[in-house]
């Protein structure tokens, strides 16, 4: 009876999540037309939570679980996940040129990567699993965001300029994309390419090839032993087997059949993740038919009440030089814009900047001096949070991982209860805040969205978050045992 009582209520409780976020959305709607603009932020991010609640999609889990304890489900599902992403990225960038963005090559990728492994690791959740998490109730995540988004601002308006002239500008390969290597266009940053070409480049050599390789590795070094030991156990048991008096050894079809065995094993990670690579790819196709539908190419146009004449829209026409009647008529957060009348509007998946962004809005309301610095004052500014495209991504996930947890009977309310879980969510937010920067994105910016848009940066960044993330479990095996038996971490491993 009991039971039947609580399933009744995280029904209720679901079901009111889902009528908070309708009833939000159209408040927005009947604020101003323009605003649908950020509820699709809103619910596709609402769409990404509940699949990473579906698919525990995390990166601290998934490097976590290969290095710590063998276990390679998460990893293997990310990976399949990311091949997925960029087929439909590639499709995109042919359509939209403009969202074809090489990002730099550099030291700055490594290093940023290595800090961030270690934070996401000791932290128990990367910047993505974080959220989900906090979806489900876990407050501990709560605190890592919190710790997340701080440290990003205040080095953003502390260290950021500083690094980025001594350690980015003039020392980095740019626009060093494969299709670009391939068919030609280093250096121009208007070169345009075929979806084929593309899908050659960008998804068939720097995703399929490599993620390929990494899949393989996978299986020599940590599921071909023990399979393999399994399958000649159940060959020699297999009547005649033996008949012969020869050794029992498996073949290439065996080996195969380990391969995939690997690969089946990670089904609902997978599922998850080949879904969210294709609502990334309609969360950017949205977008851009929105911007071209209300007349502007970023989002800051908007809150400052002044259209970019001088740029086009994703669908090449000018952008009028008019503001449509769509549009709100007050304009009181200009300030809140950059200096180019900008706000960070991605128009796809993305997670930490917009973070950094709340964290530097609450320091500026606390007096602190924010907007002095090229990531705040020159490109993404400093809006209302409810007025951010991107953190209303971030808000629609956790909203879509509770909505997911509360159906699936998941949700569990938990809070930090000793000095070493407070200790480790702020210690790893901290530190993945910081390399977020440092590398100049996340788990998602620097590395999973760059990887499927064809950009060998991504590895780079791929490269630092392993020897991070080893480097965490090494400490973790050593020094932590008893705090993981004690459940005083949330590693939330699910074998």
């Amino acid at each position: 009876m009991a039971d039947a009582v609580t399933k009744y209520r995280h029904k209720i409780y679901a079901i009111g999540v889902l009528g908070f976020v309708a009833i939000l959305s159209i408040l927005y709607l009947l604020s101003a037309p323009v605003y649908v603009y950020i509820v699709a932020y809103m619910w596709f991010g609402f769409l990404y939570g509940i699949l990473q609640q579906y698919g525990r999609f995390c990166f601290a889990s998934a490097f976590r679980d290969l290095i710590m304890v063998k276990v390679p489900r998460m990893f293997v599902g990310i990976i399949i996940g990311l091949i997925m992403l960029s087929i439909v990225n590639s499709y995109i960038v042919s359509v939209y040129p403009d969202k074809y963005i090489i990002e730099s090559i550099g030291f700055h990728g490594l290093l940023g990567g290595i800090i961030f492994g270690l934070g996401m690791v000791f932290a128990g959740g990367c910047a993505t699993g974080s959220l989900y998490k906090t979806g489900e109730g876990n407050m501990i995540s709560f605190v890592v965001l919190l710790s997340l988004a701080f440290s990003q601002a205040i080095f953003n308006a502390t260290v950021f300029d500083w690094f980025k002239a001594h350690f980015i500008t003039g020392k980095t390969l740019n626009d060093w994309g494969v299709t670009k290597l391939l068919f030609g266009g280093v250096g121009n940053p208007n070169a345009k390419y075929s979806f084929w070409q593309h899908l050659v480049g960008d998804t068939l050599i720097n995703a399929v090839l490599v993620g390929l390789v990494l899949l393989i590795g996978v299986y020599i070094f940590v599921v071909r032993k023990p399979y393999l030991k399994r399958r000649t156990r159940q060959i020699a048991a297999t009547a005649g087997a033996t008949a012969d008096g020869g050794t029992v050894k498996a073949g290439f079809k065996d080996e195969l059949a380990g391969f995939w065995s690997m690969i089946s094993a990670s089904r609902r990670t997978s599922i998850a993740a080949i879904l969210i690579g294709i609502v990334a790819g309609a969360q950017i196709f949205t977008l851009a038919w929105l911007q071209n539908r209300y007349n502007f190419t970023n989002f800051g146009q908007v809150l400052a009440g002044q259209p970019a004449v001088h740029q086009k829209l994703p669908n090449g026409k000018p952008v009028s030089a008019k503001a449509p009647s769509s549009w709100p008529k007050t304009h009181a957060t200009y300030p809140d814009v950059s200096h180019n009348n900008t706000v960070f509007d991605p128009g796809y998946w993305y997670i930490t900047t917009q973070e950094a962004m709340l964290g530097g809005w609450i320091l500026r309301h606390a007096d602190f001096s924010m907007a002095n610095n090229s990531y705040f004052g020159q490109d993404n500014g400093l809006p209302n949070p409810w007025l951010s495209p991107a953190l209303l991504l971030s808000v629609g996930l956790i909203f879509g991982a509770a909505f997911k947890s509360l159906t699936a009977r998941e949700f569990k309310w938990k809070f930090p209860h000793s000095k070493a879980q407070w200790g480790y969510a702020v210690g790893g937010g901290t530190l993945m805040g910081i390399g977020a920067r440092v590398g100049l994105g996340c788990n998602i910016g620097a590395f999973y969205g760059p990887a499927a848009f064809g950009n060998p940066s991504a590895w780079v960044f791929f490269t630092g978050l392993f020897i991070g993330a080893g480097l965490s479990a090494k400490y973790i095996n050593y020094f932590a045992n008893r705090m993981m038996a004690s459940d005083d971490m949330d590693f939330d491993i699910k074998l």
